[in-house]
């Protein structure tokens, strides 16, 4: 799977705002010189954003944008499937009919769970995270060390299993990948 540009955008589009707002609308302008972005290609993002009910655009001369909910409550999750939809690394992993292969298919299982990972992991951020409005994220070795609780979540090297989650981390996702096939 690969994170495509729109979702990178808009995060960083999600982001801003959830750091510069403080409960003040903020102009797409502001946003791109900031990010240096493209003004009319965030004002494109803007739309399926407010139609996910993550944004809320106000009018007027002092308008612009603010998250329709707290940053702490917005996941990276929720901002990749506005603007791209559900998490997929393959088509068969959220729909097995597209694949004649999905009854008897040895990797079927493993790449539900490298989705479901993949899925847990952007479940585990916030744009409150990413903003710094919430705990700091630092790194240190192979280990991601989170907030005040000090959580510890191993980061990168073949073979690390998480031995905790990220604080958000568990909630459960709008679509589950189903069943793990034995095989």
């Amino acid at each position: 799977m690969r994170i495509n540009t729109k979702v990178r955008y808009a995060i960083r589009l999600m982001a801003d705002i959830a750091k510069h707002s403080h409960g003040q609308p903020v102009t797409l302008k502001d946003i791109a010189e900031r990010q240096d972005l493209p003004k009319y290609y965030l004002s494109q993002l803007a739309a399926p954003l407010k139609h996910a009910a993550l944004l809320k655009s106000i009018w007027g001369n002092k308008g612009g944008y603010l998250l329709n909910r707290p940053a702490e409550e917005m996941t990276l999750l929720d901002v990749l499937e506005a603007v791209d939809g559900p998490v997929a690394v393959l088509d068969c992993v959220l729909d097995p009919g597209v694949c004649d292969r999905s009854d008897f298919c040895e990797c079927l299982g493993i790449w539900r769970n490298v989705n479901e990972a993949i899925v847990k992991t952007l479940e585990g951020y916030s744009l409150a995270d990413l903003a710094g409005t919430s705990r700091p994220v630092s790194r240190n070795g192979d280990l991601c060390i989170i907030g005040p609780a000090q959580q510890e979540v191993p980061h990168g090297g073949a073979g690390n299993k998480p031995s905790h989650v990220h604080p958000t981390a568990g909630k459960s996702s709008k679509r589950q990948a189903g069943p793990v096939a034995e095989g």
